[in-house]
């Protein structure tokens, strides 16, 4: 038995399946097969089985009935798991995914590190597409990317290998996608879980036999994404992080007005902006201090013990916000003359974009 196991989920595959384990066996893969049927009405599931008896590395997981491709591949994942697999490599039936890319999909996969056939990265392509399917297909990608901060260039891609204690370290039952978004919701969970994602250039071709299955898989796929992205940990912090910035903005305007009125009472030969420019000055930092305070014990849930260093980073970070604040204050009130509630909105607004992703990337990086 070899070490690795490549997974391919059929539903009326007839066509292809036998070619593709030839294939496979042509290019001498270290690797078992594993063909995962669901019931194809076509006897897919009957052609991998006699095969089977012939070839000792293919082996067929029957299922019951159709629950989509995400729950074909858990199973098949499961059923690899058990009998001590190290890597299951994820592969489809129709030769989009080419046999010959398999020997290095693998030697670039390790325990701690995902390897994705990639379409869109240098040197991958596809063959064979409409522009349409081609424009929605990078569209989604796209957005998915964007919206789950993943950093690869083909998240929806279906060619990968696993390392085995990946698949240990997530729940396989938890696994939110039924259908073509399981692609997505693995390499979310993979960087979410820590592991690397190494991309691989392939030549994507378009299925020459068979129906694809795609059709109706868009918009359940896209409300998974949105689904993701809103359980997806930095963004419940960038959430807490506005909360807490909203509370300092209450402190910070609470401080700035009764601030600027005493000090233009009690300095009145002084410039009228430059009263301001202090007042917003003293009222920043009071609001720093609360927003560091709220920040460790909620938004990023701190346990560093260094909480001088640590404080030390964070008023850096302020005062860095405090300049952008000050600049954008000025700009909107002593160049384009606005009213100080706005020039208070657009300071507070970029500075808080400022402070968390700096915050979020070093301050409270641990």
């Amino acid at each position: 038995m070899s070490a690795n196991l490549i997974v391919i989920p059929t539903y009326n595959e007839k066509e292809n399946i036998s070619q593709l384990i030839e294939a496979i066996k042509k290019e001498k893969v270290p690797a078992d097969v594993l063909v995962v049927d669901d019931n194809s009405p076509d006897g897919t599931g009957k052609i991998a089985q006699r095969i089977s008896q012939k070839e000792k590395w293919v082996y067929v997981l029957h299922r019951q009935e159709k629950e989509g491709l995400g729950r074909a591949y858990v199973a098949g994942f499961k059923w690899g798991m058990e009998r001590g697999y190290t890597k299951l490599i994820s592969m489809d039936a129709d030769f989009s995914h080419p046999p010959e890319a398999l020997k290095r999909l693998i030697s670039l996969c390790d325990s701690h590190t995902i390897s994705i056939g990639s379409r869109y990265i240098k040197g991958g392509k596809i063959v064979g597409w409409k522009w349409s399917r081609y424009l929605n297909s990078w569209g989604g990608n796209l957005v998915a990317r964007l919206l789950l901060q993943v950093k690869v260039k083909d998240i929806t891609a279906g060619f990968k290998c696993y390392p085995v204690n990946f698949l240990k370290k997530i729940n396989l039952d938890k696994i939110q996608a039924a259908g073509y978004a399981f692609q997505v919701e693995m390499p979310h969970l993979a960087q979410e879980a820590g592991f690397k994602l190494v991309e691989t250039p392939i030549t994507f071709l378009d299925r020459k036999m068979g129906e694809s299955k795609i059709h109706g898989e868009l918009p359940k796929s896209a409300k998974l994404v949105f689904l993701l992205a809103i359980q997806k940990k930095s963004y419940r912090q960038f959430i807490k992080f506005c909360v807490v910035g909203a509370i300092g903005t209450v402190v910070d305007w609470g401080i700035f007005y009764p601030a600027n009125f005493f000090l233009l009472r009690g300095f009145s030969q002084v410039n009228i902006q430059a009263i301001r420019q202090i007042s917003k000055g003293i009222s920043f930092i009071v609001s720093a201090t609360v927003n560091y305070v709220l920040n460790r014990k909620w938004t990023f849930r701190s346990r560093e013990k260094a909480i001088a260093q640590q404080a030390g980073k964070f008023f850096l970070v302020a005062l860095g916000g405090l300049a952008i604040n000050q600049i954008f204050f000025y700009l909107a009130t002593g160049i384009l003359l606005w009213r100080n509630i706005f020039g208070l909105i657009l300071g507070t607004a970029a500075a808080t974009l400022w402070n968390f992703f700096v915050n979020k990337k070093w301050t409270f990086k641990n």
